[in-house]
């Protein structure tokens, strides 16, 4: 149930994610709500005026027919020239947050009029509509406009387009709310993973919190959200936002891809490396953070992103080879990282496809909304990641605790097992080895003392005793007919050579009628004989009873042993005795119950009888 439950939950998300995806690119693709232009472009090779620019233009025959031109990095300024049909269109939208600087100039009857400027090198007010993609409402009886792009030592993509005014505030009103939607879901995943980062202890989640903030501050950063709504009088941090947070996005999800796939090794697969790649993107990340991008020379640009590009790239191969190591261990936790970050990947390399000169129509939208949707798919489905990684782990831990509990309990049985073979060696050679030479001593000397009956009398009760005290002890190590008559007589045998001690007075009360596994019986036999020796040695008692009785619907052995004695403290004046009892029964895979106080002692001990333990015989 709770597996059709988490399914269900993952083709929700899924749904929901895909239905979210495809009202975005309505928006953007809704061709009723805007119109392409014919625009033509140069580039100045020259250092055109705009005059120049406008007389050159004029000349071109080639034309762009979808409003939309990418020429991937740039080394020149750009100019466009674009004809308008006022009765038609109210503003020019450049869906482009990220110019250096763009000037736009009306055009009528041949005469330019400098009409707009603006850019990321000033700042955000200067810009005509609190929005961060550039637009310009065209002045009444325009003819035409020429645009001045300058973003030299960059890529860039130029996607122009007219919007009627009625338009335009139903699109900047869904774009908002497909941006709130974002962050919502961005501060929603934050907000989880800090209350089980805070729950757990555990650090990975930590490091995911880190990796979906830096990757949802680079989708701002890259929609200019953040030019718009952070930093709006620094224009320098619109140029270093980006690169700054997508290489913070690269070392954090390196991080994470070390930290999710760790625990399935002894060591983290190829540490060496990822460190030494998170070094590379951070030393990249202190050039973007301390140096000014814009000032820079174009091919100190060029090169520097180039390489940025190819660190990114190889991070992005590394975390497939994190997947790809660990899939034979953990299929489904790898498919569900190698799905989180594929979305992700999918649309990192189209964003980086489109800063190389490609013109189709699907750059407009991977350009616009490609990053947040890549992160919104990467970090939810990561989360589910996530929840199948503990599943994983404890299923692992369970098996491991499982496996360990298993050997324990062999090692314990081999122990139990190899002890009990020596006691009961040792009590054979002590009873039939010694005890019959003590014997043979006692008739010989008897008969060779005859003549003196003082000696032979002395010598016999100190025979007579050594003898006793010797089966005594064979007696103690291990019972020889134990096997033979069983648990309970040999018990009743023992308590009967207590009584003759004359220490105390023992009662015994038995209702088992049927044998055990030897096991079983030489444990319990162990364990009363240890308890009533800790009677002679702590209690001070003058009786002590002892109790067995088994419960037929379950199956349960239970042993009572009471004393009336002076009591202890359990688990604070334990002795090796105690502590050997509660190892005994432990290893019977029983439990152990003791009341004690200044009138006595209970100790209840309860066994599962027919249960032999592993490997007992």
């Amino acid at each position: 149930m709770k597996r059709s439950n988490k399914h269900i939950a993952v083709i929700f998300s899924l749904l929901l994610f895909t239905g979210l995806v495809y009202w975005v690119y309505t928006i953007t693709q809704a061709k009723e709500n805007y119109k392409e232009p014919v625009i033509y472009v140069l580039a100045d090779k020259n250092n055109y005026n705009p005059e120049k620019a406008l007389e050159a233009l004029l000349l071109k025959k080639d034309s762009i027919r979808n409003g939309f031109f990418n020429p991937g990095f740039t080394q020149y300024k750009w100019w466009v020239y674009i004809k308008t049909n006022q009765s038609e269109v109210n503003y020019l939208q450049i869906a482009n947050p990220h110019i250096n600087r763009i000037n736009i100039y009306s055009i009528n009857n041949h005469l330019l009029n400098l009409r707009f400027q603006s850019g990321d090198y000033f700042k955000f007010k200067q810009r005509e509509l609190n929005d961060p993609d550039f637009w310009f409402k065209i002045p009444s009886n325009t003819q035409a406009l020429l645009i001045e792009v300058d973003k030299k030592g960059e890529s860039l993509d130029l996607p122009i387009r007219f919007v009627e005014e009625k338009e335009m505030i139903q699109y900047l009103s869904d774009q908002k709310m497909a941006y709130g939607i974002f962050v919502g879901w961005m501060v929603f995943l934050v907000l989880l993973n800090l209350f089980l980062w805070v729950s757990l202890r555990d650090n990975i989640h930590f490091f995911y919190i880190l990796f979906v903030s830096s990757a949802a501050i680079w989708v701002i950063s890259n929609r200019g959200l953040g030019f718009q709504y952070i930093w709006p009088n620094h224009p320098e941090m619109a140029s270093k936002a980006r690169p700054i947070f997508s290489t913070t996005s690269f070392i954090l999800i390196l991080e994470l891809s070390r930290r999710y796939f760790t625990p399935m090794e002894k060591k983290p697969l190829y540490n060496g490396f990822t460190r030494v790649l998170q070094l590379l993107l951070l030393l990249l990340l202190c050039i973007f953070i301390t140096s000014n991008i814009s000032l820079a020379n174009v091919w100190i640009r060029y090169l520097t992103l180039s390489v940025a590009n190819i660190l990114w790239l190889l991070s992005m191969l590394t975390v497939m080879f994190f997947i790809f190591k660990s899939y034979k261990n953990a299929k489904a936790l790898s498919l569900f990282y190698l799905a989180a970050f594929m979305a992700h990947a999918i649309f990192s390399i189209l964003i980086i496809l489109s800063q190389y000169n490609v013109q189709d129509s699907w750059v407009f939208f991977i350009n616009k909304y490609g990053s947040a949707i890549g992160i919104l798919a990467n970090s939810t489905i990561l989360s589910f990641g996530l929840t199948q990684r503990y599943n994983h782990y404890k299923r692992e831990r369970e098996q491991a605790q499982q496996q360990l509990d298993l050997e324990r309990s062999v090692y314990a049985d081999r122990l139990i097992q190899t002890q009990e073979e020596e006691r009961s060696r040792l009590a054979r050679e002590l009873h039939d080895g010694l005890g019959g030479l003590l014997g043979s001593i006692r008739i010989s000397a008897f008969n060779k003392l005859k003549q003196e009956p003082n000696n032979q009398h002395w010598l016999d009760n100190q025979l007579s005793e050594a003898i006793e005290d010797l089966r005594n002890i064979a007696h103690d190590l291990m019972p020889v007919n134990l096997p033979e008559k069983g648990m309970v007589a040999i018990l009743e045998k023992t308590v009967a050579r207590w009584n003759l001690s004359n220490e105390f007075k023992t009662y015994f009360d038995c209702s088992l009628t049927t044998r055990f596994p030897l096991a079983v019986e030489a444990g319990i036999y162990r364990i009363v004989s240890e308890l009533i020796h800790n009677v002679k040695k702590h209690a001070q008692a003058t009786e002590v009873y002892i109790s067995l009785w088994e419960e037929k619907n379950n199956d349960m052995i239970t042993l009572l042993v009471e004393d009336n004695g002076i009591g202890f403290t359990p688990n604070q004046s334990e002795g090796i005795g105690l502590k050997n009892i509660r190892y005994r029964v432990e290893y019977l895979n029983g439990k152990i119950l003791i009341d004690s106080n200044t009138k006595g002692t209970s100790i209840v001990i309860e066994i599962v009888g027919s249960k032999t333990p592993f490997n007992a015989k």
